[in-house]
């Protein structure tokens, strides 16, 4: 999954954060597999699970921050987590124990 998400990245990819991505990764899979009951290896949720790792990796250093402005570009920031959990939801990927 890693050399995925940093071929998908691109140009937004910082070179030697793959510890960083790699423990992105692990967060957002731990939650993912809460979130849904389900086991880390389900390829089901590998989408959401990239997905949210490329989120987390490109708002890094605005943590905490509903949104910023700067001259004339104003950003604001969606609750990760919070949209992944309603897509794997929405996608009928929770298994109800």
């Amino acid at each position: 999954m890693l050399e995925k998400i940093k071929a998908n990245l691109g140009s937004n990819y910082i070179e030697n954060t793959d510890e960083v991505l790699q423990d992105i990764i692990g967060d957002m899979t731990s939650i993912a597999c809460d979130i849904s009951n389900r086991k880390q290896d389900d390829e089901k949720l590998f989408p959401y699970i990239k997905k949210a790792v490329k989120s987390e990796y490109l708002a890094r250093g605005a943590e905490g921050l509903l949104s910023r402005s700067e001259g004339s570009i104003s950003s604001s920031y969606e609750d990760i987590v919070e949209k992944m959990r309603n897509n794997i939801i929405k996608a009928h990927l929770r298994r109800i124990k």
